[in-house]
């Protein structure tokens, strides 16, 4: 599109650092890591957005350089992110993401104690071994409430005004004008491409949500 500049990811992190969650074969893991170093490598005025991200309103990060948002009551998601590049948060999240030794402090002191005995027997529970959004939003809800961030944190109507459970009935079911979902502060919609990936777009009534947003109306 008019506008856009093509750039290659390999500047960021080279293609044979690509990593995928071995649960699901997703790369979801590996854009968390791309993301964070995207945005340490780059100047603070860079927002990263999510190719799942429809945009209602132009998006601008603070002067105060955080731009984060919460899905729900107390998830923050990092599809729309952006982080001072000198910060301690962003600092944590990198260092996680290549600590081979790392165990989630958020996980129950059980599973904390069964994967420390894991890795004193050398046996393998690396970041691709774990839950999906380990260094996602698990992680920077996690290091946002830590560091007493939360100020920072914009309303789940800002960027998220759908949950992820119910993006697809809301985009793909029900008959509703965009208008119905959204606040008069909402900048974007994250549409969940995971939740969506079984949609067959073809198929689509011309009268929902996603149609509409595949035709780019609004």
């Amino acid at each position: 599109p008019e506008g856009v500049m093509v750039k290659d990811a390999n500047e960021i992190i080279d293609k044979s650092k690509i990593i995928k969650h071995k649960k699901t074969g997703s790369y979801a893991l590996f854009s968390d890591i791309f993301r964070y170093e995207l945005l340490r490598q780059t100047d603070n005025n860079n927002i990263y957005v999510d190719c799942d991200v429809y945009c209602i309103k132009p998006l601008s990060g603070p002067k105060h350089g955080y731009l984060l948002g919460y899905e729900d009551d107390y998830t923050i998601n990092v599809a729309v992110l952006a982080l001072p590049s000198d910060s301690d948060l962003l600092r944590n999240l990198l260092n996680i993401a290549y600590d081979p030794t790392f165990i989630p402090p958020w996980f129950s002191k059980s599973k904390q104690i069964k994967l420390k005995i894991k890795k004193s027997f050398r046996i393998s529970v690396n970041i691709e071994d774990m839950p999906w959004g380990v260094i996602g939003p698990s992680a920077i809800t996690y290091y946002v409430n830590q560091l007493k961030l939360e100020d920072y944190v914009e309303d789940i109507d800002l960027f998220y005004p759908i949950h992820c459970k119910s993006v697809v009935s809301f985009l793909t079911k029900y008959q509703l004008d965009i208008k119905e979902i959204l606040t008069s502060r909402t900048q974007c919609i994250h549409l969940y491409n995971e939740m969506l990936k079984g949609i067959d777009t073809n198929k689509l009534s011309d009268q929902t949500i996603l149609s509409k947003i595949l035709k780019n109306i609004y």
